[in-house]
């Protein structure tokens, strides 16, 4: 069924007490791009925790009004705090119940489960002893996830856990943000400056890095902490080039890759950025893992979506990297690209295949606000049917290629409510990609937009974002290592 891309400006007046007027609100944020709570069509809603269990009810004007008692509540492997959390899952279905109905928004495959990370929620029913099958029957009665994504949350959680360790904060991982890119695509909202308007800010920000490098290096050192991953993203990494990139690989090898270190991941993303001196320098210098990520196979799609490569350009940057014996190559498509159906996607995703990659990231288009697609959504129809109908053929057409699903996550304003699905094939998994995404292990954040994720046992996360923007970060990097290593050291301390 296709899911509407709800653009049009909304109204409603919102009567619930304080503690539930944030889920209501929050509900239909999440239903409508444009929301305002000032005027328009009044919803109420009601909760009382009674002894027969939750009794829920939603109101909305002019609308047959929502009413669930939920009794399975009252089992005693919940506490209070589960009970509070079922009374905004109640009500979060209520609304979504309603208003979808008043409005013909049906819900999606996820049903109420709309977070980024779906598979913390099983990981984490999984940790208090929760058996499959009550799992199974909680996706379904409390969050009315659809069984495929039951099966894929399953898929990608049976693979997951046995890379989770002991000890959260030793060893941690470290994410290095590059902030630049050759061009800034329509559909990107990440920290990634154009090197034609933001290229003078360059040699500041490698410096101001070096910093950060150096001190936070020698943190983890003085502090007996290992580095189990290193992993460069942005923005795109290798705009960094010739002597400047070995010198910063160089820099991430004394400070941080070290026996005990599984992975050395550059995230090199645009072929155009890769010749033989950064394959050389990258491979000289011990990276074990790159990115080459086209987005799509079709010349005049890349053009559209403000891409300065062409597929050629993405075959020959594999060749290359073939060459110099880069085993674990991942590669990201986007479905649902401005003006591509199906047949175009999956002519993307043979053209990839056949470069051999181990890894396989496919995105579904998110019209993010910070993007130039997302400012111009509400004149743009997206076709919602066609990307579950891409969605299925990658599942089905990666399964037989020997690649199966290992980290998941969503986001909004995602195409037909789908999610982004990393595919490797067995022992190519990215351990960073996991720990990252599952928030299981302390991240250590350096460079522009990188965030660092401080993960207590009982794992809980405390995060400190560094600046965006090139200059704005090399102007405050002295204040931010001394305030994160502050941080760091009061984290690891207790």
């Amino acid at each position: 069924m296709p899911i509407p891309q709800q653009t049009q400006p909304m109204s409603f007046q919102i009567k619930a007490s304080p503690e539930l007027f944030t889920v209501v609100r929050g509900t239909l944020t999440s239903m409508f791009r444009t929301v305002d709570f000032s005027a328009g069509r009044l919803i109420e809603v009601e909760s009382c925790d009674t002894e027969e269990g939750i009794i829920t009810t939603v109101k909305l004007q002019d609308h047959e009004p929502w009413q669930h008692l939920d009794s399975e509540i009252n089992r005693s492997c919940y506490n209070q705090r589960d009970r509070e959390n079922r009374i905004k899952e109640r009500i979060r279905l209520g609304v979504r119940t309603v208003v979808g109905q008043a409005y013909g928004i049906p819900l999606g495959p996820w049903g109420i489960l709309t977070g980024v990370r779906p598979t913390k929620l099983v990981h984490r029913l999984i940790d208090r002893g929760f058996s499959r099958e009550e799992v199974y029957a909680l996706l379904t009665e409390v969050y009315h996830v659809s069984k495929q994504r039951q099966k894929l949350l399953f898929d990608v959680v049976d693979k997951q856990r046995s890379f989770f360790l002991p000890n959260v904060n030793n060893p941690v991982s470290v994410y290095v943000g590059i902030p630049f890119c050759p061009t800034r695509c329509g559909y990107c909202s990440f920290a990634a400056y154009p090197l034609h308007t933001h290229g003078h800010l360059f040699n500041d920000f490698l410096s101001a890095l070096e910093l950060e490098i150096r001190s936070l290096g020698e943190l983890l050192r003085d502090l007996g902490i290992e580095v189990q991953t290193v992993y460069l993203g942005g923005g795109t990494p290798t705009t960094v080039q010739g002597a400047d990139l070995s010198h910063l690989l160089k820099l991430l090898n004394e400070y941080f890759v070290a026996d005990q270190c599984q992975e050395y991941t550059v995230e090199a993303g645009r072929p155009e950025t890769l010749d033989s001196n950064t394959l050389a320098v990258m491979q000289r210098h011990g990276v074990q893992r790159i990115s080459i990520n086209p987005q799509t196979m079709n010349d005049r799609t890349l053009r559209r979506i403000g891409r300065a490569h062409t597929a050629d350009q993405v075959r020959a940057a594999f060749e290359l990297a073939h060459q110099y014996g880069f085993k674990h190559i991942n590669s990201d498509l986007i479905l649902g690209l401005p003006g591509e159906d199906a047949e175009d996607f999956a002519f993307s995703l043979q053209e990839v295949l056949a470069l051999k990659p181990d890894n396989i990231t496919i995105h579904s288009l998110a019209l993010k606000r910070a993007s130039k697609f997302g400012q111009t959504a509400s004149v743009r129809d997206l076709e919602h049917e066609l990307g579950m109908e891409m969605a299925e053929m990658a599942w089905e057409t990666l399964a037989a290629a020997g690649m199966h699903p290992y980290y998941l996550y969503r986001q909004r304003y995602i195409l037909s409510d789908l999610e982004n699905i990393g595919y490797a094939v067995p022992g190519a998994e990215s351990v960073y990609n996991i720990q990252m995404m599952e928030e299981r292990q302390t991240i250590i954040g350096l460079g522009g937009g990188a965030i660092t994720k401080l993960v207590s046992p009982d794992l809980a996360v405390v995060r400190h974002a560094n600046p965006k923007c090139p200059a704005t970060y090399a102007r405050q990097v002295c204040q931010l290592i001394d305030a994160k290593k502050c941080q760091i050291t009061q984290h690891l301390s207790v």
